[in-house]
């Protein structure tokens, strides 16, 4: 089975690059943003290589910090320290033969970095609290959403320890520069999904598959899996397909130019504040009370005049508002807002919050 998901120039150059290294055992670094599927490109060196009847040993190097990843890594014997009741065998120990992943490379503690430069020169090391070198055969897979070549500049990480693991380096692109690649995606998330539908038909309609191909996917291909996992599970997915339609269409429309700004006047902010000072019973009320009740009644101002200038498409509104469309939902219901009459505004404009409100909405 083919791990690697796509037929984009980037994803075959990586395909290729995998053919070529797999059985050289030369040390290999991952590089790409969050999301894009670094740990999947490691499993396919697994898989493809002559190692793949022996484990595929994964450790985060962020997870722990140094005095624990150590003994993570290389194991400890009885007594190492407080808790050591029986001796354990260490990560690279458990990968022998195999393939040993070090996830979050680039968050490794630079003392650790030195220790385990000379385990990959001489592929022995000794437990934690032991005395007996133990030699292996493994792997070493390294995987980082850093810049370390920036990190080596920067003195935050070694170089000697950056050209050891860096022997052959496979560059994961972002899932924005890879578009093409999502048809193929959807279709293997849904394949893997579908035993999770309670009807069993699972479709995406040509709106959502066109919005997919212009959104930005800042979170790659672990965003765009979770997406068709939630329209999938839920029990209302055309509600959370308009959702989805509401925020992607506000990532793509960010820069489109304000065709006017309305904010409530300074005379509906008093009238607002008289209000609250007849409801409230009392002379002068308190910081508190008063931003309560009257950014209250401002959102539920603001949201009428979104819902007005949108003919009711609160779809449209809430990306007006931007905020998602659920929070306007809940807004619309616990404010009491009244729905317009259809066709009372015919102008699709923006709507802009005073700055001072923004926060609070």
């Amino acid at each position: 089975m083919d791990l690697m998901i796509g037929n984009s120039p980037p994803i075959r150059r990586i395909k290729d690059l995998i053919s070529q290294v797999v059985d050289t055992d030369l040390n290999v670094l991952i590089c790409g943003e969050s999301g894009v599927g670094k740990e999947l490109v490691a499993r396919t060196l697994h898989e493809r290589s002559y190692r793949r009847d022996h484990p595929l040993v994964k450790v985060n190097c962020a997870a722990l910090p140094s005095e624990l990843l150590e003994s993570e890594l290389f194991g400890y014997e009885r007594g190492a320290f407080t808790g050591a009741v029986q001796p354990k065998p260490g990560k690279f120990e458990l990968a022998d033969k195999g393939t040993i992943l070090l996830d979050e490379i680039g968050d490794m503690p630079i003392a650790l970095q030195a220790k385990l430069l000379q385990v990959l020169q001489d592929s022995e090391f000794a437990r934690v609290g032991g005395v007996r070198d133990i030699r292996v055969n493994t792997w070493v897979v390294s995987a980082t959403n850093h810049n370390l070549d920036k990190e080596v500049r920067k003195g935050r990480f070694r170089e000697d320890f950056y050209y050891r693991i860096n022997i052959i380096k496979i560059v994961v692109p972002p899932l924005r520069d890879r578009k093409e690649d999502i048809p193929f995606l959807l279709e293997h998330f849904i394949r893997k999904y579908r035993s999770l539908s309670k009807g069993g038909v699972i479709h995406i309609s040509g709106k959502l598959e066109k919005v997919f191909a212009e959104y930005h996917w800042p979170g790659n291909v672990r965003e765009l899996e979770n997406y068709v996992r939630r329209l999938i599970v839920l029990e209302d997915p055309d509600l959370l397909e308009e959702e989805i339609l509401g925020s992607m269409d506000r990532q793509t429309s960010k820069n489109r130019p304000v065709a006017e700004v309305w904010i409530p006047d300074e005379s509906l902010i008093n009238s607002v504040l008289d209000n609250c000072r007849q409801e409230m019973q009392i002379q002068f009320p308190s910081l508190k009370e008063i931003r309560k009740k009257s950014l209250a009644r401002i959102e539920k101002m603001v949201i009428e005049e979104a819902l007005r200038r949108t003919n009711g498409n609160r779809k449209q509104a809430a990306q007006l508002l931007q905020i998602s469309y659920k929070a306007l939902l809940y807004k619309i219901k616990d404010f009491r807002v009244e729905m317009p009459a259809r066709g009372s505004f015919d102008d699709s404009l923006e709507l802009k919050l005073p700055k001072e409100l923004e926060p609070f909405v």
